[in-house]
């Protein structure tokens, strides 16, 4: 029988299908992560593309929503992820089959870009049959802190002798009592967000109802936000971080950082404030994401953070997309354009 496509809004066949495509994905889906990240985003709904044979679904990508500020306008794209094809359809184009069915609803989902971070195995699919631009790699940066966790992943397991050698000595900065904890964001986040993008091409829309929704109402993640305020109320800087036991070790993630032109020290601060907390809680290193043309790279680099080599990189990815409309054709030329963060991962 001919394999059926069709792009629909998360239902309970599409639930349904989680649990026997992706189980590894079981407890996720049961804690309510496929509807925030379908459903809830403030901005549009996710859409799912699927393939179905006999009625069942045998293949899905999930694409999330998001909201793009490029230059002076605000646009809706969509992330793919989730991509899985069922083994007994494997190598009969399904997955081409999807993106194009994407392709072909994207008008009537008002979206202007379809763009994500596939790795190794999906790469060759999205940039050599579906046309994506390809604009490169998440830029990584690297705050050691554990030099033997470095050492295990260029010398296998003798790596473990430096187990005992510490990559960073970075205490409780001076001025860390002005960092206060975020609870909620709210309109200071909204000017602090303008100041920051004033000179970002394109980046997702890191407005206060989204940061709110990606880190403070996620259903299967806990994130700890500090931010310094001026004498005026004004926030100053922010810098947002969780910790996880993934690669092989305690890595922490920097999943965000902003702050206003004049207040690098302060954002220098926060990164010194949370590595210090982090090593104390026996974290191997810190991950962030940030280009050389992003606002806050100084900030990074003044607290000893470093870009990452491949060889160590904890996991391979590639970054790109494909212009739906043409008013968007600019920026899926130009990598320079993107502002990233580990905001955008869905993984972290």
């Amino acid at each position: 029988m001919e394999i059926a496509y069709d792009v629909r809004p998360l239902d309970a066949d599409v639930q349904a299908s989680y649990g026997r495509l992706l189980p590894q994905q079981d407890d996720l889906v049961s804690r309510g992560k496929l509807v925030w990240k379908f459903e809830q985003h403030p901005a549009a709904k996710g859409a799912i593309a699927t393939a179905s044979l006999d009625g069942a679904i045998v293949g899905m990508v999930g694409f999330a929503p998001a909201r793009l500020r490029i230059g002076g306008r605000r646009v809706i794209a969509h992330q793919a992820l989730d991509t899985v094809v069922d083994p007994i359809c494997r190598g009969k184009g399904v997955f081409v089959g999807l993106g194009r069915a994407f392709y072909a609803a994207a008008a009537g989902l008002g979206t202007e870009i379809a763009y994500g971070f596939p790795n190794e195995n999906a790469a060759p699919g999205w940039f050599g049959k579906l046309d994506w631009a390809r604009l490169g790699t998440p830029p990584f940066l690297v705050k050691p802190l554990n030099g033997g966790y470095f050492a295990r992943r260029l010398l296998g397991r003798a790596g473990g002798l430096f187990d005992a050698l510490p990559l960073s000595l970075i205490g409780r900065p001076g001025g860390a009592g002005r960092a206060v904890t975020v609870d909620r964001f709210d309109a200071r986040a909204d000017a602090l967000w303008e100041s920051f993008a004033a000179d970002i091409p394109c980046a997702v829309d890191r407005t206060s109802d989204y940061l709110n929704w990606r880190l403070v109402d996620h259903p299967t993640a806990t994130y700890e936000t500090r931010a310094v305020y001026g004498q005026d109320g004004a926030m100053r800087a922010f810098v947002t971080t969780h910790l996880a036991d993934k690669h092989g070790g305690r890595i922490g993630y920097i999943m965000e950082l902003m702050h206003l032109p004049d207040a690098r020290a302060d954002a220098v601060m926060l990164l010194k404030l949370a590595i210090a907390d982090m090593r104390a809680k026996k974290t191997d290193a810190v991950l962030a994401w940030a280009a050389p043309h992003a606002p806050n790279y100084g900030a990074y680099r003044r607290a000893g953070f470093l870009p990452m080599p491949d060889r160590i990189r904890p996991i391979h990815l590639y970054f790109g997309g494909k212009a739906l409309t043409a008013e968007t054709t600019p920026v899926m030329t130009r990598p320079g354009d993107w502002y990233l963060s580990y905001l955008d991962s869905d993984t972290v």
